[in-house]
C-alpha cells in the first residue's frame, strides 16, 4: 500500500471529495453562499449544478 492510500473504517465519510476541488486547476473550492468558487481561477458552479 502506498503512502497516498489510507483505509477507511466502514461507515466513515471521506473527510475530502473530489467535487470539492476546481476541475480547471485542481485548487479547493471555497463554499460563497449558494456556490462554489475556486480562488485561483474564478471558476464557480451555483447549487442547482452540483445537487
Amino acid at each position: 500500500m502506498s503512502d497516498l492510500e489510507t483505509l477507511e473504517e466502514p461507515g466513515e465519510v471521506p473527510k475530502e471529495q473530489p467535487s470539492q476541488f476546481c476541475p480547471v486547476c485542481s485548487a479547493k473550492l471555497e463554499s460563497r453562499h449558494c456556490k462554489q468558487v475556486c480562488p485561483r481561477c474564478g471558476y464557480f458552479m451555483s447549487c442547482s449544478e452540483f445537487e
